[in-house]
């Protein structure tokens, strides 16, 4: 069986359910229904998300998990929250916007900017 997706791997608009069938009995349910949130994840969000789920939110153990640094994990999670059409608060401690804060942990990763430099962007200093 294949994974439902939110939008149309054609033209990228989005798609809509139109029929469910049970695989035990062939009961089938025509009309028109949406798809959860979660299906405009890829692959790799997705299993971010139930990694996440089994640690109970903890990016700590999220990131031993998949073998990337704390940064890389909470920058997933913000590109998952982005996604998924919610919007973020600013940063109480530093008051970065999502965007402005994984752009501060994008630079670090290309190394255009020291880990201090990084950290002293993100409390805003």
């Amino acid at each position: 069986m294949y994974p439902a997706r939110s939008t149309c791997p054609v033209c990228s608009e989005p798609m809509v359910v139109t029929g469910l069938q049970c695989t035990h009995c062939g009961s089938e349910l025509r009309g028109t229904f949406e798809l959860p949130l979660l299906t405009r994840l890829s692959v790799e969000q997705m299993r971010f998300v139930e990694v996440m789920i089994k640690h109970r939110g903890s990016i700590n153990r999220v990131s031993d998990e998949l073998g990337i640094s704390y940064s890389a994990g909470r920058a997933k999670l913000d590109e998952i929250i982005a996604v998924m059409g919610f919007t973020a608060d600013l940063d109480e401690e530093s008051g970065l916007s999502p965007d402005e804060r994984q752009q501060v942990l994008k630079e670090l990763a290309e190394g255009r900017i020291t880990s201090e430099q990084a950290l002293k962007k993100l409390r805003g200093q």
